[in-house]
């Protein structure tokens, strides 16, 4: 099982620091700045902690990550903010982290269903921060077995269409589903 979980997580990072970035869009725009900063945060929560940084929402408030949720294990709780900490641009963490201990333990094929799906949603935010740019951040990402579901309001249809297709090219997308609404 800690060999899955390591090759998932392994997997993950590669996406995440390989994935294309559109000219510019993080250097010029603030808004995608922060938040590649905080799908960041959330690759390393899920890299250093497994499952409980699955469980951990982040939100960057300037230079502060605030992490919330729940965590079964108190070393997690308490080692999310080191782990925030050592992303670049982090400055500080409002940690709000409560812990919730699991009453019974996950399967393990559960489990790497799990943390699949959730490397699965981190590359695709990146990529679509990346290549986007402020459009995604108002798209909900959603995966479950490899299918992503795509959600929210795009300012138009090509938007729309470039998040979905964006996301098609993603390695493990098995299928998307787009749920989002253009308002041209």
């Amino acid at each position: 099982m800690k060999r899955i979980v390591t090759a998932l997580v392994f997997a993950l990072v590669l996406a995440t620091s390989s994935a294309p970035a559109r000219a510019g869009a993080s250097s010029t725009d603030p808004e995608v700045s922060k938040a590649l900063t905080g799908v960041a945060v959330k690759t390393k929560l899920i890299e250093r902690l497994g499952a409980d940084g699955l469980r951990i929402h982040v939100q960057m408030n300037g230079t502060t990550a605030v992490l919330t949720g729940q965590v079964e294990k108190k070393e997690s709780q308490e080692l999310a903010k080191e782990v925030a900490l050592s992303v670049a641009d982090v400055k500080n963490v409002d940690n709000r982290l409560t812990q919730n201990p699991a009453k019974e333990t996950s399967a393990s094929k559960d489990l790497e269903l799990e943390i699949r799906d959730g490397i699965l949603e981190t590359k695709v935010k990146n990529i679509l921060l990346t290549e986007v740019g402020t459009n995604a951040m108002k798209i909900e990402v959603e995966a479950t077995n490899g299918v992503v579901s795509l959600r929210g309001t795009v300012p138009s249809a090509d938007i729309a269409r470039a998040a979905v297709d964006r996301s098609k090219g993603i390695s493990g997308v098995k299928k998307v589903v787009n749920l989002l609404k253009s308002r041209a």
